[in-house]
């Protein structure tokens, strides 16, 4: 099993460092072509479609990776997943029209062009079929298919915003074009892999869709919680002091995600191999690996919080050096981030949603509370600070539950 983790964890490893490629190849690019406001209005755009994202997406994909493994045969599998595609529709059309009829409103909040409100939905709703279909392709253990589906996205979003920022100057509007072309054509292709699969059927059941519905729904306050842990921040900034120290933030933010980067290939790669674990009640392996990547994780935040000087003096623009009073912090909260992915994937796969949306959204109200007071305490690096509270608090909370339900589970 070790030697099969290891080697699921390289492609994995090796697919989301290529992924994060792009945004670090397109940091110098954006720095150079936008400036630092603009750079800020570019980060509250895509914390926008982040932040509804769960609305139109109803977390169908957490869904569908435990259903992969529960489910009777693959003829009710490719029914739960034709009817989590049709709730999304739905919920997509809801999304629209709310943000469409409130458009001004939202707007004034948060401080980006009216015509970005309108598209919000329609650029969420464009990740739903290529994420299906990635989570499949990791849940039956095909790791090599997630790689080349990915990269091959990851590649076309580059080329297409390149040209679009460097030849056709059209800054903000180009990377926007670049990353959701890139989602438009892959829903295309995503779609015909689905229906390839068989994964596409012309019934509805009722049944399946109060499952996914309450499975998802109680999502939404686990993924909005996580949003305003990842974003809110932003907007604090933008509110109470401007859009420049949102752009210098942004990069800090992206250059300390590499903690991230790596715990994420870590926990896809062991997400499946746990599932099977808990299935067949081998909680004593489980375990040992768990610890085994504790170890790891603090190991790598070590190691990258001695290298992100060479890092900045490589990718970065001098006129972003001052971000990096943020990091330090923004690392210290990944790597609690990291050790709280280990302990939620069993309470993803006991179905312990209502638990965790719980626990997310109490950690979200805690975090505006905290921005609050840090950003009028300690001026801008009270976010930072926030973010990093906020992840203990998340790991302690997950920790002591995804225990408890283990011992309930398995006497």
């Amino acid at each position: 099993m070790f030697k099969k983790l290891g080697n699921n964890i390289i492609i994995y490893g090796l697919t989301n460092a290529l992924k994060s490629l792009v945004p670090f190849i397109m940091l110098p690019i954006l720095t150079h072509y936008l400036s630092v406001k603009d750079y800020g209005v570019l980060s509250l755009i895509e914390t926008s479609i982040l932040f509804i994202s769960p609305f139109v997406m109803l977390n169908i994909h957490s869904a569908i990776s435990v259903e992969y493994f529960t489910a009777k045969d693959k003829d009710d599998f490719a029914k739960y997943v034709t009817n989590s595609l049709i709730l999304t529709v739905f919920s997509f059309l809801m999304v629209f029209f709310i943000l469409n009829l409130f458009s001004k409103q939202f707007s004034q909040i948060i401080h980006i062009d009216e015509f970005w409100i309108k598209i919000l939905a329609f650029l969420a709703f464009l990740k739903i079929i290529p994420l299906v279909v990635l989570t499949i392709f990791q849940s039956s253990n095909q790791p090599f298919k997630y790689f080349l589906f990915s990269i091959f996205l990851v590649l076309f979003d580059f080329t297409l915003s390149y040209i679009l920022i460097v030849f056709c100057d059209k800054g903000i509007l180009g990377r926007i074009i670049g990353v959701y072309g890139a989602y438009f054509l892959f829903s295309i292709m995503g779609f015909y892999i689905l229906y390839k699969l068989r994964y596409v059927v012309l019934k509805i059941i009722l049944k399946f869709s109060k499952q996914i519905l309450e499975y998802g729904v109680p999502l939404i306050a686990h993924s909005i919680g996580g949003i305003v842990l990842a974003m809110s921040d932003r907007y604090f900034l933008a509110y109470f002091v401007d859009n420049k120290v949102v752009g210098l933030y942004t990069v800090a933010y992206q250059i300390s995600g590499i903690m991230l980067l790596f715990s994420m290939s870590i926990n896809q790669a062991w997400r499946p191999m746990l599932y099977n674990l808990l299935k067949n009640s081998n909680l004593k392996k489980a375990k040992q690996i768990n610890f085994v990547l504790v170890v790891i994780f603090i190991l790598s935040f070590c190691i990258l919080y001695f290298i992100i000087p060479l890092i900045y003096k490589i990718l970065i623009n001098e006129r972003f050096y001052n971000s990096k009073i943020f990091v330090l912090w923004l690392l210290i909260g990944f790597l609690f981030q990291s050790l709280y992915f280990i302990y939620t994937n069993y309470l993803f796969f006991y179905k312990k949603t209502k638990l965790l949306s719980v626990i997310t959204f109490s950690g979200a109200i805690l975090n505006i509370i905290l921005n609050y007071i840090g950003i009028k305490l300690f001026g801008s690096i009270g976010v930072a600070y926030a973010t990093a509270i906020t992840w203990v608090f998340y790991f302690l909370a997950v920790y002591y539950f995804s225990n408890k339900l283990i011992k309930l589970k398995n006497g």
